[in-house]
């Protein structure tokens, strides 16, 4: 067995299904559980010396599952000393441990740490079991990074070839202009491979354009209204996350705005102030 990439869940209901994960890892409940751990703050942090003595823990076999768990939240809390322990943790995790963490606020998490962990939007309920009705456990591990609502999971489960269906919507997003990508989000919101794929496209070609096509893209976002815009903001949160180097203001900005939108702001400036934001410096 190699060593488990660290799962990094976040969104509304991050921390019920880091615990759901860990039970079904742990193939029993972790509460009182000898192959089990978690870091949770005490006081304002979770603090190094939390993160030392798991890492002791950890060295160690599991007593009674097949694997050890460590589950941690929420990670924003991390203290920049217990975050670079931590750091240097997940570089070599032992065949017989997984780590499970789940935040509210990723912005605030260390680049470093994101950009070791597997990240899963998370909408509170366990849709594994969900999805394995009819996909491969193989298809379901790939499928759960893109569950953010039962809708999704339902839309899913009707999919024949999940990584082909996931392929082409990549490449159908590459030979689109700037202001197509905004009108096939709008289009395609509730498409949860396509909505994906045409973020992560856009957000890999906004340094570059003009503003004039930014402007153009949120535009096309906006006549999707407040429910598509909340689900580009999503989407687009996901994209950075995954990042090698996203701005850390950006991040805040782009957190912060899904707020705002349900504050009932103008849409299209919103949008606008987000797609122009790495032009700003």
């Amino acid at each position: 067995m190699g060593p488990r990439i660290p799962s990094l869940l976040i969104g509304e209901g991050a921390r019920e299904e880091a615990w759901q994960l860990a039970t079904e890892l742990l193939a029993a409940s972790p509460q009182g559980h000898p192959d089990f751990l978690e870091l949770a703050p005490k006081g304002a942090n979770i603090g190094i010396d939390q993160v030392r003595e798991a890492v002791a823990w950890a060295r160690y076999p599991p007593a009674r599952s097949q694997l050890k768990v460590i589950l941690i939240g929420p990670a924003e809390r991390l203290s920049r000393e217990g975050a670079s322990a931590l750091l240097k943790a997940l570089e070599e995790i032992p065949s017989h441990l997984a780590y499970l963490l789940y935040a509210s606020a990723p912005d605030l998490i260390l680049p470093t740490i994101r950009s070791r962990c597997a990240l899963r939007w998370s909408s509170g309920t366990p849709w594994a079991a969900e999805l394995s009705q009819v996909h491969s456990p193989d298809e379901v591990r790939f499928l759960l990074p893109f569950v953010r609502s039962r809708a999704d999971v339902e839309f899913l489960k009707g999919l024949a070839a999940p990584r082909e269906s996931w392929q082409e919507a990549v490449a159908e997003a590459r030979e689109l202009s700037l202001p197509e990508i905004g009108a096939a989000f709008s289009k395609d919101a509730r498409h949860s491979l396509r909505r994906r794929a045409l973020a992560q496209e856009l957000l890999a070609r906004l340094p570059q354009v003009p503003a004039d096509e930014i402007l153009a893209v949120a535009e096309e976002l906006a006549r999707g209204g407040r429910e598509v815009a909340q689900v580009f903001l999503e989407e687009l949160l996901v994209a950075l996350l995954a990042a090698p180097r996203p701005s850390p203001s950006w991040l805040r900005k782009v957190s912060l705005s899904r707020g705002e939108l349900e504050a009932n702001v103008n849409v299209k400036l919103l949008l606008e102030v987000i797609l122009l934001w790495p032009k700003r410096g």
